[in-house]
């Protein structure tokens, strides 16, 4: 057995690093560096749908049918609140406006609902994990936001479908047995790390993170879609006409809207002329995902490791990737970084070495500088509010934030927790 961590590296530390980059490849532009492991590379690479996730693929008629509405033929010019932005946060503030008694919610989406990381995101919503990598209030609104989605698919009759899992962060190296990291996780040796998942390759050891979550992102999308009021997909804004201190009205390509409020939840925030408080400073951030064929095997929990961050859906295909691709700006799959994440799951969970890759595709998430999302009334503005840089956690934080900007609407008061999302972060 590996001894346990010694001198100044604590454990902590140790699971910070982990956390952040889960992937052999960690950051990196242009070039990709190679899955480390002792397994050698998968037979073949193909054939591959590049582009094509696999949750299209494993997704219901009815919930692709509900991610492309359409234009409504009475689509309300005049709503109470409109969403500009069809994200899983977007819909997520719609459906908690509308559960929230706010009137008249439409949302609007210049593609299809859930078109961009929503719909293409391994959806793990593990909030434990990060107390090791985000700040105190992230934390709490990342376990609140947990915890009302599962309230609401509870409400919803599982419409959700929100799945209890367990989490095993492979170690590269052991912590100790006794350190305290929270009532959630236990700390296990390379036995224990097998009893829990024996897929797993050789390890020093291990953690186990209980009671965390995962849902189909179309699924989810699907399941808000339904609640938001009216969705319109193909609408872009042009602009916004703003006076006496409010919005009066949003130019779309399908004309202008004049809502009581506005939610702007386009990912990184609009770049408004009208509105120049909204500059701030965002990017998107590439990764790649892929799904093997289904698994001749089935694995107890999701895994995470320095070599990937992996998950088995209900026919057996296995997700892996989550790449951080800084400074690749092209929307193209790159073969060699889907050969990274194949050889780094090889090295993980060696039965999967002679699996073939059936879907591979890379999606744009959007941060902001400090990589926490931004949840905020527009400075100056008394009728309009901006959300977006969620990076790898849109899918997590949803509940939350959709229910948090839902509260302030109603109110006009900012809730408990929420100000250190606030755009004045970014002053000076």
């Amino acid at each position: 057995m590996v001894s346990a961590l010694g001198g100044t590296r604590t454990p902590n530390l140790l699971i910070r690093s982990q956390m952040l980059y889960p992937l052999s490849y960690e950051r990196r532009s242009d070039q990709c560096t190679r899955g480390v492991g002792r397994a050698g590379a998968p037979r073949s690479l193909m054939p591959v749908e590049h582009g094509t996730t696999v949750w299209r693929d494993t997704a219901s008629a009815g919930v692709l049918a509900a991610l492309e509405p359409g234009v409504p033929s009475d689509l309300d010019r005049r709503p109470d609140v409109l969403v500009v932005g069809g994200g899983v946060i977007g819909l997520a503030t719609a459906a908690l406006c509308m559960r929230a008694g706010l009137g008249r919610v439409v949302l609007i989406e210049r593609e299809r609902l859930a078109a961009g990381a929503s719909g293409s995101a391994a959806a793990l919503l593990t909030p434990e994990a990060h107390v090791w990598t985000d700040p105190q209030a992230f934390v709490a609104l990342a376990r609140a936001s947990l915890q009302l989605l599962r309230a609401l698919d509870d409400e919803w009759d599982g419409a959700i479908g929100v799945e209890t899992l367990d989490w095993l962060v492979a170690l590269p190296q052991a912590v100790p047995l006794d350190a305290e990291l929270g009532a959630l996780v236990d700390v296990l040796d390379p036995d224990g790390a097998h009893a829990v998942e024996p897929e797993l390759g050789e390890v020093p050891g291990a953690l186990r993170i209980r009671d965390q979550s995962r849902v189909h992102p179309l699924r989810l999308a699907a399941a808000f879609a339904a609640r938001v009021g009216a969705a319109a997909t193909g609408v872009e804004m042009r602009g916004v006409t703003t006076s006496g201190g409010r919005v009066i009205a949003v130019r779309t390509s399908h004309g202008d809207i004049h809502p009581g409020a506005v939610v702007f939840a386009t990912g990184v925030a609009p770049k408004l002329p009208e509105l120049p408080e909204l500059a701030v400073p965002q990017r998107w951030v590439k990764g790649h995902l892929l799904a093997t064929v289904p698994a001749p095997f089935r694995l107890r929990t999701a895994v995470a490791a320095l070599e990937g961050l992996v998950l088995q859906l209900a026919g057996g295909e296995i997700v892996a990737g989550g790449t951080l691709d800084e400074g690749d700006d092209d929307p193209a799959v790159r073969d060699d970084v889907i050969a990274g994440i194949r050889k780094a799951l090889a090295a993980l969970l060696p039965r999967t070495t002679d699996l073939e890759v059936g879907h591979a595709w890379c999606c744009f998430r959007p941060t902001t500088a400090d990589e926490q999302p931004v949840i905020d009334r527009v400075p100056g503005i008394e009728n309009a509010w901006v959300t977006g840089g969620h990076f790898r956690t849109g899918i997590l934080m949803a509940a939350a934030t959709g229910d948090v900007l839902a509260r302030w609407i109603v109110t006009g008061r900012r809730p408990e927790g929420v100000a250190p999302f606030g755009l004045d972060r970014f002053d000076g």
